[in-house]
């Protein structure tokens, strides 16, 4: 359930989906915010929405900007559609959050639109009285070597709250006001020709694909872009647009290369032991340009959409 804090595609949207240009119809490229889902352990159920929302220091998380309010009615809009409560945890931003630290709190179920200042550990009571078991483990969050790229309320759950297991919605798309596709980003160091979805992720995958059922059937998709060590030599100006610059602590500066995108379908394969299982099948590449374009984008699923579970060609399924 880690959330980059930069994704050269995230990036990219910032930069070209402007309230003046929102032709994409793409949503929550804001990475300071994740929308989560939480799911049964067992059988990758979804049983709510979270809104894990860090405000950056200095900052009042009581306070709403225009655009996040707007990004609240789509998480409420998704959340309807899915027939699931939805849950907004907002909070200074900080490395670590304890039971008793105070956070801004709202809920689906809430009689009014504002956010309540409460300890954290109200988060539990309040699922609980939307019928979702959840117990609280009284006991001082630790971070852990690999927590860099995880938010506080992602270590405070794992270690303090007992609810399900959670996912990370990256991003989707909207049209008149409902949501038709849910996107899943992944990149790699691996070359672009090789790399396939990993098995380890089956678990997140099945979660995501639930969720697309109880949105109604909408499409699920994987996007991969490449990752560089560095700018290609005699690369033209022009393109440089599509080589974001990405510095990480652990990995030193590296490029997303995301002018070209590989796209799978995830489709489920049915009575595959007591649940469908998810399935990534190649749909092929398709270019940034055309990926944003809704109408572009239609045209290139129509083309390649396959009507009936096919297995996928060698080298464009499972990778171990």
């Amino acid at each position: 359930m880690e959330r980059y804090k930069d994704n050269g595609i995230c990036d990219f949207l910032k930069e070209t989906c402007t309230d003046q240009n929102r032709d994409s119809e793409i949503r929550f490229f804001d990475t300071d915010k994740s929308l989560l889902v939480v799911a049964d352990k067992r059988e990758s159920k979804p049983l709510c929405l979270i809104i894990d929302d860090r405000v950056r220091k200095g900052g009042d998380p009581s306070v709403l900007s225009e655009e996040e309010k707007r990004y609240g009615n789509e998480c409420f809009v998704l959340a309807k559609q899915a027939g699931l409560p939805l849950f907004w945890v907002r909070y200074v931003d900080r490395e670590i959050l304890q039971n008793d630290d105070e956070v801004y709190l709202w809920h689906s179920g809430s009689e009014t639109s504002e956010m309540k200042r409460a300890p954290i550990r109200t988060l539990a009571d309040l699922l609980n009285e939307c019928g979702i078991r959840a117990r609280l483990e009284r006991r001082m969050p630790q971070k852990r070597k690999n927590d860099s790229l995880s938010s506080a309320f992602h270590i405070w759950q794992r270690e303090c709250l007992w609810v399900g297991i959670f996912t990370d919605l990256d991003l989707i798309r909207m049209r008149e006001g409902r949501v038709v596709e849910l996107i899943e980003l992944k990149r790699s160091y691996v070359p672009f020709s090789e790399w396939n979805p990993y098995n380890d992720d089956i678990n997140n995958f099945a979660i995501l694909s639930n969720f697309c059922e109880l949105l109604g059937g909408v499409d699920f998709h994987i996007v991969f872009n490449a990752q560089l060590a560095g700018l290609p030599q005699g690369l033209d100006e022009k393109e440089r647009i599509y080589y974001r610059r990405i510095e990480k602590k652990d990995k030193g500066v590296y490029y997303d290369k995301i002018d070209r995108l590989k796209l799978y379908q995830v489709e489920r394969r049915e009575h595959v032991y007591y649940y469908p299982l998810p399935y990534p099948v190649l749909l092929g590449v398709i270019s940034i340009k055309d990926f944003l374009n809704y109408d572009m984008y239609r045209s290139f699923l129509a083309a390649t959409y396959r009507d009936e579970f096919l297995l996928p060609e060698e080298g464009s399924g499972w990778e171990d």
